[in-house]
């Protein structure tokens, strides 16, 4: 079944899920203080993991281990608008009582806030903004996210590249991820996204598998001297050990406009 006839048929329930977050979402931006942190990173998680399955989209996690139980940054690849949605299912313990499910925050670009609907639940799950058009704002806004990260013992996620893959291979590390982790020392577990280039294609057929790894967790000890260029450089190496190149088909892609503005 190709996604464009599976999203037919699945119109209603996805529409509901969606629906649902919204109105946790729209709640959350009237009363702060009505749900806890981990509710909300639940609910995320919950209506999140949902859509995935209704589009069609089978999870596969490796590494689970290696993310701490304590504060780190957790710095992926970036493939999809649907990356969110994978990392915050891939630390979910899926009820395994050995397991931890581990909560989260974001980093995302100041854009999102003209996106009405989207902001509100980017709002939901403890999200941070840049604003590109005001680089010298930038150094801060990334040290408050690595304070709040340490004093709220989460999974800071920074999706290093800035932007979605164009071509279906890894982009260029900026610097601005590393700096967080070396001002807060927080531990580095890079992550690599396999296999979701695609996962928003109407035309492709069955059930995808996206496939995150986490790998070994590098200590603030390892890097804590290095130059942030020199950290970004040895994390794409680790996740490009295992990241497959993906020819893309999907129009969210090959359509999207790119800012010529990154963070070094």
């Amino acid at each position: 079944m190709k996604l464009k006839t599976r999203k037919f048929w699945n119109f209603l329930p996805l529409v509901i899920n969606y629906l649902k977050l919204k109105s946790k979402a729209a709640r959350n931006k009237r009363m702060p203080e009505y749900y806890t942190l981990s509710q909300k990173c639940d609910m995320f998680r919950k209506y999140t993991y949902n859509i995935l399955k209704l589009l069609g989209i089978k999870l596969k996690v490796n590494g689970f281990d290696n993310v701490p139980n304590g504060p780190c940054l957790l710095v992926p690849n970036h493939s999809t608008y649907l990356d969110p949605f994978f990392i915050a299912s891939a630390l979910w313990n899926f009820g395994d009582g050995n397991k931890i499910t581990k909560n989260f925050a974001f980093i995302a670009k100041a854009e999102v806030k003209n996106k009405k609907n989207i902001f509100k639940i980017a709002e939901l799950i403890n999200t941070f903004f840049i604003d590109l058009e005001k680089p010298r704002e930038i150094p801060e806004t990334l040290l408050e996210f690595g304070n709040y990260i340490k004093s709220k013992k989460l999974c800071g996620v920074m999706f290093a590249e800035g932007h979605r893959t164009e071509d279906g291979k890894l982009g260029e590390f900026n610097s601005g991820a590393f700096r967080t982790a070396q001002s807060a020392f927080l531990p580095i577990v890079p992550v690599t996204i396999n296999n979701a280039c695609n996962a928003l294609d109407n035309n492709r057929n069955g059930i995808l598998e996206v496939e995150v790894t986490f790998h070994n967790l590098m200590k603030p000890i390892m890097f804590q001297t290095l130059n942030p260029k020199d950290i970004a450089d040895q994390v794409k190496s680790v996740i490009a050990s295992n990241y497959k190149d993906q020819v893309v088909t999907s129009k969210e892609t090959i359509k999207n406009k790119y800012s010529s503005k990154k963070n070094k």
